[in-house]
């Protein structure tokens, strides 16, 4: 597992005649295979320091490093391969079933029709069970309460 590596990052929005700065000069790594938690008061940060690391915004000024490549330097594609995000928002998802938006993370690897080989219906299949989701894996999105979606968002 890589390291993710902050260096004089700085983080917050552009916004008309300037850049909001909301936190500067963060230094520091995120130890790839280990569990990271982020704590704060309300507004001091932490969503949109969450949202750089995960190349939603740009950062401000400094360096993500990302197998010691700067975050800015990977292409989309190379990004959907390296990072996943589940957020707490709820997909806007209807008529599709567990095992169906799980699919859907094997986007990357489909190519353009996003037709799944033996291989990405294993790997679903799998992911799923490291999850520990098999039971829900033929229900309706949906149906799912917040935590459920939040597992099935992780496989």
């Amino acid at each position: 597992m890589e390291n993710v590596i902050l260096r004089d990052l700085s983080i917050g929005y552009t916004i008309k005649g300037g850049k909001k700065a909301v936190a500067t000069q963060l230094n520091g790594i995120i130890n790839g295979g280990e569990l990271t938690c982020l704590l704060g008061r309300n507004g001091v940060g932490k969503s949109t320091l969450l949202r750089t690391l995960s190349a939603f915004q740009p950062a401000l000024g400094g360096d993500v490093l990302l197998q010691g490549k700067p975050l800015s330097s990977y292409s989309d594609q190379e990004l959907s391969r390296l990072i996943g995000v589940v957020l707490t928002e709820k997909p806007q998802v209807r008529n599709m079933t567990v095992s169906e938006l799980v699919a859907m993370g094997r986007a990357p690897y489909t190519g353009f029709w996003g037709i799944l080989s033996k291989d990405d219906r294993r790997i679903v299949d799998e992911s799923i069970q490291l999850v520990g989701i098999e039971a829900l894996s033929h229900r309706q999105v949906q149906s799912l309460s917040d935590g459920e979606r939040q597992k099935v968002m992780i496989a």
